[in-house]
């Protein structure tokens, strides 16, 4: 008989969700991370995500959205502490850009209290932003930032105290069907048993199913933070939202309100620049710098003060930029998903709840024919 009921591969944002989902169902679940516990050197670090509800991305996302909220709210309750700080969110842009047009969209579909503001009026509420005329904002006020950190301790907290076993520092080099039946998973340290397996591997999500063709391609993210020539005050929450702005050739930026241990956080949303994720450069380098420079004194002069903290992550990319979330097709009890693309860890419960369904057979309540893996095939 296999050692364990189902094993997990990866436990960052979703993978640390479905080992979660398939604790609290009773199953002898296995995770495995071959990173340290809590290291950063995946997609799942940073210190702030964005949690949002004026969804500009895709209506399909919607009622995702809305599980993962009440999940989040629901995960905080169960580990004891808050995981989702309202901010507010302002997503900001010309009049027919993406993120300015769609989050309007998103609001008003979805009844949501929001406002509309002008360029002018975008100045008066946050000085911080010189933003010209020919810009738009949707300010969001529910919206607001998770600590991936924390969230992903609390996931991992609980999966042990629902029984899973969680080994780190221990990297899967393959997975196989077992001869005298189940799934047969090898590590540089053992060989485990277990009738159902979740490959939630990030960036590495493609190497455990290559026979799939995956369009993955990995995205190398630098991520800085910078000490502002203002007030502090001025910037941090309460103050401040977190905020997006699609600036049109420059690329979309965003940002977090003042984090007293690191800064400013401002950064690009897509670098471009496609790497193989085990042979990352994690060095700060004057050009990613001078990118976000640039957009600063632009649209946010007083922010481009000192650099304070830089770090490197990564974005794991389908050519839609939708989730990909599914079954092996040849291969019983195997799920796996990228809910990725730049915009994933703010569904990482509800993803771990639907693998969770995927691999035991169950349905999931939520629509996820839009994530399949057989649309890249058509």
């Amino acid at each position: 008989m296999a050692a364990y009921d189902a094993i997990v591969i990866g436990l960052g944002a979703h993978g640390s969700g479905a080992a979660l989902a398939l604790a609290r169902r009773g199953l002898r679940v296995l995770g495995l991370e071959a990173g340290e516990r809590g290291h950063g050197l995946g997609s799942s670090g940073g210190r702030s995500r964005m949690i949002r509800r004026a969804y500009f991305e895709d209506p399909a996302y919607l009622p995702l959205l809305g599980a993962a909220w009440a999940a989040w709210e629901a995960l905080g309750e169960a580990a004891g502490e808050t995981l989702v700080e309202v901010t507010g969110g302002l997503y900001a842009g010309q009049a027919g850009s993406d993120v300015f047009r769609g989050s309007v969209a998103s609001a008003r579909d979805q009844g949501l209290p929001h406002e509309v503001l002008s360029g002018a009026e975008i100045r008066g509420h946050w000085p911080i932003f010189t933003v010209g005329d020919e810009m738009g904002g949707l300010y969001d006020p529910g919206a607001g930032m998770i600590r991936p950190e924390r969230a992903i301790a609390a996931q991992l907290r609980l999966a042990e105290g629902a029984g899973a076993v969680l080994r780190f520092a221990e990297r899967v080099v393959d997975w196989r069907p077992a001869l005298g039946g189940g799934l047969e998973v090898e590590t540089d340290a053992a060989v485990h048993g277990a009738d159902l397996l979740v490959i939630a591997a990030g960036a590495w999500t493609g190497h455990f199913v290559p026979d799939l063709r995956l369009p993955l391609e990995v995205e190398r993210m630098p991520v800085f933070w910078f000490e502002p020539d203002v007030p502090v005050a001025d910037v941090s929450v309460g103050r401040l939202p977190m905020w997006l702005m699609d600036t049109g050739a420059e690329g979309i930026f965003y940002g977090f309100p003042y984090d007293p241990a690191a800064g400013l956080k401002v950064s690009r949303h897509h670098s471009g620049e496609v790497i193989d994720p085990d042979a990352i450069d994690r060095a700060e380098h004057p050009a990613d710098v001078e990118r976000v420079r640039a957009f600063m004194r632009r649209h946010m002069a007083a922010a481009n003060g000192p650099l304070r903290e830089a770090t490197v992550c990564l974005y794991t990319n389908t050519p839609d930029f939708n989730f990909v979330i599914d079954v092996h097709p040849a291969v019983p009890g195997v799920a796996f998903a990228s809910a990725c693309s730049g915009h994933g860890f703010k569904f990482a419960p509800v993803v771990g709840e639907i693998l969770a369904d995927l691999v035991v057979g169950t349905p999931t309540a939520l629509p996820i024919d839009r994530f399949s893996a057989g649309r890249f095939a058509r």
